[in-house]
């Protein structure tokens, strides 16, 4: 099991919650509260998506990876 959900996966899953709440933003009578209020939702998890999105990761796996090659070089130096 991973210990942290992977950017992707939340983006995926904030993408799926974004079509749900424009389905039913649809379906409301624009300038209602329903509506202005499902439409800053909709502005909020869009926002989230483009700022996940702009950042960078680097996979744990990566990191893992990169320190046994720095103590195997070290390893190497010593010996």
């Amino acid at each position: 099991m991973a210990l942290a959900v992977s950017r992707d996966a939340q983006i995926a899953a904030l993408y799926e919650k974004l079509h749900a709440r424009s389905a039913i933003l649809s379906g409301l009578t624009p300038g209602s509260h329903a509506h202005a209020g499902i439409q800053a939702e909709c502005d909020a998890i869009y926002a989230e998506i483009r700022r996940l999105e702009s950042t960078t990761s680097i996979s744990p796996k990566a990191v893992l990876i990169a320190a046994a090659v720095l103590l195997l070089i070290l390893w190497s130096a010593l010996h």
